[in-house]
This record gives C-alpha cells, sequence and structure tokens, in this order.
C-alpha cells in the first residue's frame, strides 16, 4: 500500500474509534405521551397520569414501575382502582406515603388533601 492510503486509513480508523469512545452508551427511551382513564363510579374525576412528571419527581428509570408494578403494553395496566392502590398495588406501589422515591417520599394515595393532584374535574 502506498504511505498515502496507509494515513488515510490510519485518520478514518482513529476518527471512528474517537466517536465510539464519546457516543452516548445508551440513548433515552422517548417518553410517551399523557394519557387518561375515565372516571369512574364515585371518582371525583378523571385522572391524568403524566411519565414526564414522574420523571421529573426523579423516578430516573423505566423500570422503576415497568414491568414489576405495570406491563410494558399500551392498555395493559387495567384501570387503577383505589381499592388496589391502598393495598398497596398500581398506583400506591410507590404512593403509599412511606416509600421513599429519589429524595423524595410521594403522596399517599389516601390522602385525602392530595385528590386533585390525579383526579381532574371537568371545566
Amino acid at each position: 500500500m502506498r504511505f498515502t492510503t496507509l494515513v488515510i486509513l490510519a485518520v478514518v480508523g482513529a476518527t471512528a474509534l474517537s466517536l465510539t469512545m464519546f457516543a452516548p452508551v445508551e440513548s433515552q427511551p422517548k417518553i410517551p405521551p399523557d394519557f387518561s382513564y375515565e372516571p369512574q363510579k364515585d371518582s371525583p374525576g378523571a385522572v391524568t397520569f403524566s411519565h414526564q412528571k414522574h420523571r421529573d419527581a426523579g423516578v430516573d428509570k423505566c423500570t422503576a414501575c415497568h414491568t414489576k408494578v405495570f406491563k410494558m403494553k399500551k392498555g395493559q395496566t387495567g384501570t387503577p382502582t383505589m381499592e388496589k392502590m391502598k393495598a398497596g398495588e398500581q398506583c400506591g406501589a410507590c404512593h403509599d406515603g412511606k416509600k421513599k422515591v429519589g429524595d423524595k417520599v410521594p403522596f399517599a394515595v389516601d390522602d385525602k388533601s392530595k385528590c386533585e393532584t390525579c383526579h381532574k374535574k371537568k371545566a
């Protein structure tokens, strides 16, 4: 091989190596949009769930909830019920007023002063 070809191969190889060294190891998945649950009987209003708000609150990994608490497939979470949440299932797995998530303790699902945090009345 000619010297020029060797130099070009060396530069291309070094460039490719440096790009892989500084590339992110994992890409973050796209955060799903908010979605709503229709109000159930005796519910004070519809519930809108936001992955982004939970991320902003310190839940830094999808695996914190998926697949231990909720399935990953759309529509497979089942409609949350207060009974299940108070039993430590669904949202109540973290929202028990005791378990620390990040550097905070999320409000408990049975804290009546926090109902409007999740339940939104129609305007």
